[in-house]
């Protein structure tokens, strides 16, 4: 008979356990009978937090969730850092940030620095690749800790801590819903243990779509402001960029709308540039952008193409090109993701168009590169009929048009013009995925890769194969690294380089399938060159 658990306290139980798995396995040597007892308690673990998070999954209850995710978090705050080391290296910046070292230039060793034992080899000679508002960070946390690492990884959780209080508090904003996300496996392997910076990017970037919504320079201004500050911790940042800028342009009055979307392109350069100057630290990390390139794992899509193709040379005679089947294959995959950016950004601009002219029929255009003539009192026409434009946003939005669609656009005047739900979801929903596509089709990637694009699916409203894909990933990622950091992907190079040529194949079959189903069936000629007479089919 099956005893029922409250998932809450089986959730607690697997933290603790995770913390007492830090303990026995969290370095990578020994490698002894205590680290293999921390890696049997790291799945244990995982799979019981698994099963008390997923069995959450469809509570309504937001502050409860909250709670939960707090709960679950204390014993991982006292614990050592569970599934990366990155941040000894982000403790090791500070140091040689705080000596007056250019980052851009040295890595730890160069110092060298005080924890450079417990940084991975990766780090100890790489000069940092991120921006100059985290370089501060790391500086302020190695200053605050005078020497002690366990003072500067916990000042450093306080950082990653307050990101995700910042995601948390920015999706209440856009979606009141998705607090389960906070209390994820991901979130706290990777966030509350790991500290990885991303999750600061999230919620930076999380509050600038926030003020994107709202019309006006003072908006545009802001919401500017929190991506310069995004990108000043991580250049990818700037693959949200575009789409926020959407929320700005289509959010304003058709004559402040250029303006107010130019206020948001300086403002994203001016306060790079002021962080630039106060640390001394501007873009030299475009040096440092591939030094995690020289890692050959198959979580990267387009690399473990490449490293299946390799095997197959090597079988033929040709071991030498395993290096070039891999460097063409990452640039294939870069090309392809400009191009999936590209659709998105394109497809999003052209839904919030049609929404756009379906909430005001023969009003303002939405460009004037779309007009046609001058219309009486002004106006310019957008040189199509109005009922087109809203059969245009019914389908781009689910079928919701007149004055569902004028709220989804432009909220109405009674606030101000504030782009509404509807076109906030599809901004969002591009957004999220552009930056997920970016992470699995780089040319490395690491679970916590992910986080910023579930952050900003979190800020929708998340339902069917979407939300699915979405639990799936943020319940699934920690199992990819054992607690010491050591990646799995490492130990099933083959294994996983011929998934990823599967995983390949299936997409494709199922584009080609999709496209053909969408496509218009062919028109009936008559042989005789009359019209032809549509009907019921006979048999």
């Amino acid at each position: 008979m099956l005893v029922s658990v409250n998932p809450r306290w089986l959730g607690l139980a697997a933290s603790v356990l995770l913390a007492t798995s830090g303990f026995l396995a969290g370095k990578p040597v020994p490698r002894d009978g205590a680290w293999l007892l921390g890696v049997i308690v790291w799945f244990v673990a995982l799979a019981m937090l698994i099963r008390a998070w997923w069995t959450l999954r469809d509570a309504t209850d937001q502050r409860g969730l909250l709670v939960t995710a707090a709960l679950w978090s204390v014993p991982l705050l006292v614990a050592p850092p569970l599934g990366s080391h990155d941040i000894y290296a982000y403790a090791c910046q500070g140091q040689l940030f705080d000596a007056g070292s250019d980052l851009y230039e040295v890595g730890p060793a160069a110092l060298p620095c005080t924890w450079l034992s417990d940084v991975p080899e990766l780090w100890r000679e790489t000069p940092t690749p991120y921006g100059p508002l985290w370089i501060a960070v790391e500086g302020a946390a190695a200053w605050l800790a005078h020497g002690s690492l366990p003072a500067a990884v916990l000042l450093l959780r306080l950082a990653a801590v307050l990101g995700l209080v910042l995601c948390v508090a920015a999706v209440h904003r856009l979606s009141r819903g998705n607090a389960l996300l906070a209390a994820s496996p991901l979130v706290l392997v990777h966030v509350v243990s790991g500290a990885h910076n991303d999750v600061v990017l999230a919620g930076l970037v999380l509050a600038g779509f926030v003020a994107a919504r709202r019309p006006g320079f003072a908006a545009a201004a802001a919401s500017g402001l929190a991506f310069g500050l995004a990108v000043a911790v991580k250049v990818t940042a700037l693959g949200a960029v575009p789409f926020a800028l959407l929320l700005v342009f289509f959010a304003g009055t058709t004559r402040a709308r250029w303006t107010s979307t130019l206020t948001f392109g300086v403002t994203i350069g001016a306060t790079y540039a002021l962080l630039a100057v106060l640390t001394g630290h501007g873009l030299g990390f475009l040096h440092a952008l591939g030094s995690t390139s020289t890692m050959v794992q198959w979580l990267s899509i387009p690399t473990g193409v490449g490293m299946a193709v390799g095997y197959v040379l090597r079988l033929l005679g040709h071991p030498e090109s395993f290096a070039t089947a891999v460097a063409v294959a990452r640039a294939v995959g870069l090309l392809a993701l400009a191009v999936i950016l590209l659709g998105l950004w394109w497809r999003t601009a052209t839904t919030l168009a049609s929404l756009k002219r379906a909430a005001h029929p023969g009003g303002a255009p939405i460009n004037s590169g779309s007009a046609t003539g001058p219309e009486p009192g002004g106006s310019v026409t957008t040189g199509r009929d109005a009922t087109a434009d809203r059969a245009t946003a019914s389908s781009a939005t689910g079928g919701v048009t007149g004055g569902d669609a004028a709220d989804g656009v432009t909220g109405g005047a009674a606030d101000g013009g504030a782009t509404g739900r509807r076109a906030q979801d599809v901004v969002l929903t591009a957004a999220g995925c552009g930056m997920l596509a970016a992470a699995v089709l780089g040319p490395v990637f690491y679970a916590w890769y992910a986080i910023a694009g579930i952050a900003l699916l979190a800020g929708t409203t998340l339902t069917g194969r979407l939300r699915t894909v979405v639990l799936v990933a943020a319940a699934g990622l920690p199992l990819l690294t054992l607690p010491d950091s050591l990646g799995l992907a490492t130990k099933t190079k083959v294994p996983g380089a011929f998934l990823d040529v599967a995983l390949v194949t299936a997409a494709a079959v199922h584009l080609v399938r999709r496209r053909r189903r969408s496509a218009p069936p062919p028109t009936a000629h008559s042989t005789q060159g009359t019209p032809a007479v549509s009907g019921p089919a006979t048999d």
